[in-house]
């Protein structure tokens, strides 16, 4: 009897033991603190392309945690990509709550008060309270490179690992949130696009025949001027051309009977004036007689400065001329021609005519 009652004591005193260590341990086992996971993350480069020497960097996150006075965030870059001489100078970080942009950090080589510390040491870039904070939530943004649009004397850049694959951007730091973020190097990131664009030159002509009669009908006399107050006759032309396009005209005064009689060209740009023999034209909206009209269409062409003018006439006989012209490459223009006769009290009846040709030529 004695032994079952000594047995059983032993097993109690085993068991409260047991007891005892198993408290015990709810005081001194240490407690884990998990870091939070950053979101979002994303690194956008300016190239891909390996051993590019230079290539920006904007990697955004956010961070849960936010970032407490005295804090770190620390960026790693991955083993092969050249950091050079990028500094605090080369290097903008801004945060908030929507895009990132709306709090920008001022940055030093190392934290001073409110200003931040910014500085490679090897592959790792430490961004550094001084006293500042950013607020849980928000998100991050931070630029290496020429793409740091808020500094003004940075222009180093990293250089991309020498050999194509993906690499991994590890994110972590005193702040106590974490994250990766992957990016890839290729052996050639650019397409090479080409095309030929040949030249071209339009141009129209309407009306092949053009009756000049006086106004109301009728053939023209020493009182009444001739004028084309039928169907225009227009011209329009556009190119590519880098100095643009030249219309000119070439053709003789009109004639009769052979070409033994012949109405005066204007030599000279001037008006319309009755009882006088003139043949001439002009490309304007004239009132005297009432014909014609302004170029339209919205290229650069114009008419030459001999034709204008409203109300005043030229034509130089047999001898191509400049009509109308455009500097550079355009659209098209359309050039309405008006044409005027007047004769004199001696001018020798007949059926006059002229063939004019016009031509186009692009500048290229």
């Amino acid at each position: 009897m004695l032994n079952k009652l000594k047995i059983k004591n032993e097993k109690l005193k085993i068991f409260f033991i047991y007891c005892l260590i198993f408290a015990l341990s709810l005081f001194f086992v240490p407690k884990v603190v998990q870091a939070n996971g950053l979101t979002a993350l994303s690194d956008t480069m300016s190239r891909l392309q390996k051993s590019t020497v230079k290539s920006d960097h904007t990697i955004r996150y956010t961070t849960p945690t936010g970032v407490a006075a005295g804090q770190n965030m620390q960026i790693t870059m991955p083993t092969g990509f050249t950091i050079g001489s990028v500094d605090y100078t080369d290097i903008d970080v801004s945060w908030g709550p929507s895009t990132g942009f709306e709090n920008e950090l001022t940055l030093a080589g190392t934290p001073s008060g409110t200003t931040w510390g910014a500085a490679f040491a090897s592959q790792v870039l430490s961004i550094t309270s001084g006293t500042g904070t950013i607020t849980a939530a928000s998100k991050v943004v931070i630029e290496i490179g020429t793409n740091a649009t808020y500094q003004t004397t940075g222009d180093q850049q990293i250089t991309n690992h020498a050999t194509a694959g993906t690499y991994t951007i590890s994110i972590a730091g005193s702040f106590g949130d974490t994250g990766k973020i992957a990016i890839v190097i290729l052996d050639n990131d650019q397409v090479v696009v080409s095309t030929t664009i040949d030249p071209y030159l339009t141009f129209s002509l309407t009306q092949n025949a053009v009756s000049l009669t006086k106004s109301g009908g009728g053939n023209p006399d020493y009182n009444n001027t001739g004028y084309n107050n039928g169907t225009a006759n227009t011209l329009a032309a556009n190119t590519n051309a880098n100095t643009g396009y030249t219309i000119s005209y070439n053709g003789a005064t009109l004639s009769a009977n052979g070409g033994a009689n012949t109405i005066d060209a204007m030599a000279t740009k001037t008006t319309s004036s009755t009882g006088t023999e003139q043949f001439g034209v002009n490309l304007k909206l004239n009132t005297t007689p009432a014909t014609g009209a302004d170029p339209t269409g919205g290229g650069s062409g114009a008419p030459a400065s001999d034709y204008n003018t409203a109300n005043q006439y030229k034509f130089v006989a047999g001898t191509t001329t400049t009509l109308a012209s455009a500097a550079a490459a355009t659209i098209s223009n359309t050039f309405t021609v008006t044409y005027i006769v007047n004769v004199s009290q001696t001018t020798e009846a007949g059926a006059y005519s002229t063939t004019i040709t016009y031509i186009c030529t692009g500048n290229f």
